[in-house]
């Protein structure tokens, strides 16, 4: 079975040059653009200077973000057969009558291409703002519930729940076609797996390993035929970390990058892999999800948490290499029951004149999954 491929949609003003990037990831035959749904970025204000990578040249802010949901509209209505998608956004910050609202606005815009990622949230973007982070996950599926409802019937409806209450609560505007945005939930543990398999279209992990991607995924399956679902129709996604390199040298240098490493702080690890690496989480009981506040954390820090992250722990939690070895590390994927991928570019952090390249090697990965052919040398 093909595996579709995403690629990670423009962030960062000027919004035109956003949209040309959608409509050139069309062109370039990707199947799916993506936008992250943040306040605030990974990178901390600490570590975000010329030192550290040479980005802070060309971008003041490590917190710069367009709104997803937005994007979404305008780049569908600005291509004819990519899909649009967030990944992911919460119902934390996000009611989910308005979320309902957006994505199906998001969604006619895009004429019937829109994917509503959704995840139980990160601590960063939500106790900065004032907002309660407390029984996400319960709150994910409640609201989830909630979303499909509304989007069944254009009558007034009611809700009881423990986080949500509606009353004779209407939402008119229809799913285009008929058919509301798909909902993929980015799950990693064994209640929201089983959610997953409940409730969604798809299911997007983030950085998980071959072996451990069959084991959750037989989860969502069991879940979904108890609850009377085609297993088959859940579309089994993730999003990877990707740094392309033209050799192994140079890309043995990238995984020790400082800003490479960092981004790896916030990603939920098992303890296991730290330890075949001879490291420990950076942070003591507890995970960067739910630990992590960039805008708090100091140069110390940052030097502190980046030395718990060696390059083998990036290698390892990456799709890394030349365009063929990514490609071969997605079939393996393939192997294990994966059927899409979300290639989150994050070659600029690891080695900025590397960028080019990188955009012209996930186009050649693209093409060596679509061929058996030999790859061409990209340059």
């Amino acid at each position: 079975m093909r595996v579709t491929l995403g690629a990670p949609g423009r962030i960062i003003p000027p919004a035109a040059k956003a949209i040309e990037f959608a409509q050139r990831a069309e062109r370039d035959g990707f199947d799916a653009i993506w936008w992250p749904c943040h306040l605030m970025g990974w990178i901390p204000d600490s570590v975000w200077t010329r030192d550290m990578t040479l980005l802070a040249d060309y971008q003041d802010s490590p917190h710069t973000h367009f709104d997803p949901l937005m994007m979404m509209g305008a780049a569908g209505a600005a291509t004819t057969s990519i899909k649009v998608g967030v990944c992911v956004t919460d119902t934390i910050r996000r009611h989910p009558a308005m979320l309902a609202q957006a994505a199906l606005t998001a969604d006619h815009l895009a004429s019937g291409r829109a994917v509503l990622g959704l995840g139980s949230g990160e601590r960063m973007n939500i106790t900065p703002y004032g907002m309660e982070f407390e029984k996400p996950v319960g709150r994910l599926e409640e609201a989830v519930r909630l979303m499909r409802l509304l989007w069944s019937t254009d009558k007034p409806v009611d809700f009881d729940g423990q986080f949500f209450r509606l009353r004779d609560a209407v939402l008119g505007l229809q799913p285009y076609e008929g058919r509301p945005p798909e909902v993929w939930l980015a799950a990693h543990g064994p209640r929201m797996l089983r959610i997953t398999g409940r409730l969604a279209d798809g299911w997007l992990p983030t950085n998980i390993r071959p072996e451990a991607y069959a084991e959750k995924l037989a989860v969502i399956r069991e879940s979904a035929e108890g609850a009377g679902r085609d297993p088959d129709a859940i579309t089994p996604s993730m999003l990877a970390y990707v740094i392309c390199a033209p050799d192994e040298e140079t890309l043995a240098t990238m995984l020790e990058s400082p800003m490479v490493r960092m981004l790896f702080a916030a990603v939920d690890l098992p303890e296991d892999t730290y330890t075949r690496h001879g490291s420990t989480s950076p942070f003591e009981g507890g995970t960067g999800f739910h630990s992590f506040m960039p805008t708090t954390v100091t140069r110390q820090e940052a030097e502190r948490i980046i030395g718990h992250i060696p390059g083998g722990i990036v290698r390892e939690h990456t799709l890394c290499g030349t365009p063929e070895t990514i490609a071969e590390q997605i079939r393996t994927y393939g192997q294990a029951g994966l059927r899409d991928v979300i290639l989150w570019n994050i070659t600029p952090f690891a080695d900025p004149a590397q960028s080019v390249f990188s955009f012209k090697a996930m186009t050649e990965v693209r093409r060596l999954l679509d061929s058996e052919e030999p790859a061409h040398a990209v340059a």
